[in-house]
């Protein structure tokens, strides 16, 4: 993933390639140098922890 920023140090896009961060900058206008476009670590998947019995379906009572 690559981010986009702008002269201010905002992140206006992530795109999951460096080609589709230039056709964003292309499209709106945005100004790139060397420090605009930055590689982004991949979001960790947390891993889901169930303890004890669920049920999905309502009781009744």
């Amino acid at each position: 993933m690559v981010g986009l920023y702008d002269q201010d140090g905002m992140l206006r896009f992530v795109g999951s390639s460096l080609e589709a961060c230039v056709e964003y900058a292309k499209l709106f206008r945005i100004q790139l140098s060397p420090s605009s476009l930055q590689d982004l670590p991949e979001p960790a998947q947390p891993g889901v922890i169930i303890r004890g019995r669920r049920h999905l379906e309502g009781h009744s009572s």
